[in-house]
């Protein structure tokens, strides 16, 4: 199974987005997405809930916490596909719970794990668990081509037509790390900047000033 294509996805997220899918495709198949905050995991999901090949399935995405509690307090109508998210919250043995409880419906249900670095360790400390996955997708941060086409697609993506020099694309490629959630904010509000000033490009020192007036909101 593959997932529909989302021309809003980095090439990463796609190819994350279809192994997610494949993991999945049999009752009770397990999936573990992984990587750090804002490479997109939760895109990946949202991008996955839409796929209408999934549709004639039911699906739900909660955080750990709340399927924690919800296993804890007897549930038993789980959908077809239960996605996981923040699952590297997970209390110790929470993970292998909500396995349990999934693979007692009938026919048991897929679970779909999404989580930061330390989702790994929690996996691999329960031998049950690591046997159960079918497929791994992990999330890292753009590599500067990628982030050149993020950007280009964002630029398109805005209310006014703007363009920013090779320099500036660098700039904010270093500046968020190639984190694509990073990397947009900055793009979008360059794009104000651009609609303001719609006589000249965008230029690094343009991202340098947005980033100095964006850090202190965000600390």
């Amino acid at each position: 199974m593959t997932t529909a294509t989302d021309t809003r996805l980095t090439p990463a997220q796609r190819a994350a987005a279809a192994k997610i899918a494949c993991g999945i495709a049999q009752p009770g198949g397990v999936a573990v997405l992984c990587g750090p905050q804002g490479v997109g995991k939760t895109t990946v999901l949202a991008n996955l809930i839409a796929d209408p090949r999934l549709h004639p399935l039911s699906i739900e995405s909660l955080d750990m916490e709340a399927w924690e509690a919800a296993v804890a307090g007897g549930r038993r109508d789980f959908p077809d596909i239960v996605i996981a998210d923040e699952a590297h919250l997970a209390s110790e043995g929470g993970i292998a719970r909500l396995l349990a409880a999934t693979r007692g419906r009938r026919p048991a249900a897929s679970l779909v794990l999404a989580g930061e670095g330390r989702l790994l360790t929690l996996v691999s400390r329960d031998s049950r668990i690591e046997q159960a996955i079918r497929l791994r997708a992990s999330l890292r941060p753009c590599t500067l081509p990628e982030s050149r086409d993020l950007l280009a697609a964002v630029s398109v993506d805005a209310a006014v037509a703007w363009s920013m020099s090779d320099a500036a694309v660098l700039a904010i490629h270093e500046i968020a790390a190639g984190i694509p959630a990073a990397m947009r904010r900055l793009a979008e509000l360059a794009a104000v900047l651009a609609a303001a000033k719609p006589d000249r490009d965008v230029t690094a020192d343009d991202i340098e000033v947005i980033h100095r007036r964006l850090a202190p909101l965000a600390a």
